[in-house]
């Protein structure tokens, strides 16, 4: 438990570092910097910091027990096929004309989110 604390404060000083670096980067392009090249540095270290993010989930999951691993492994199935699903669905009914305004990935990026905490909820309290 004390090393899962500790994967879980790993994993948040991650996640903090690369939603930082995308701050920077998508705020600070054409603002901070003109420079391609500049741009092109801080998307590989985001890629870099991305990775890192990942890595950290990766070892957070290793303190999981088999119970805590099916409640998130569960989650994620849920999140993966609302995302491909509506992300699809999204996409086509403005290829088709059935809405006006091209998608936007922040909105799916959200469902997501929101995707994935709600099954997190469910899963926990349906294991209980």
């Amino acid at each position: 438990m004390k090393d899962q604390k500790k994967q879980k404060k790993i994993m948040l000083a991650w996640t903090l570092a690369w939603v930082v670096s995308l701050g920077i980067l998508t705020g600070a392009e054409n603002s901070l910097w003109d420079n391609k090249i500049y741009t092109i540095i801080g998307l590989i270290i985001n890629f870099a910091v991305g990775v890192g993010m990942i890595i950290a989930n990766k070892n957070l999951f290793k303190t999981y027990d088999e119970l805590q691993k099916r409640i998130q492994f569960e989650a994620m199935a849920i999140t993966l096929g609302l995302a491909v699903i509506v992300g699809l669905t999204y996409e086509v009914s403005f290829d088709f004309g059935i809405i006006g305004k091209e998608p936007e990935f922040e909105y799916l990026m959200m469902f997501i989110s929101l995707s994935y905490i709600i099954a997190n909820i469910v899963n926990s309290r349906r294991f209980r």
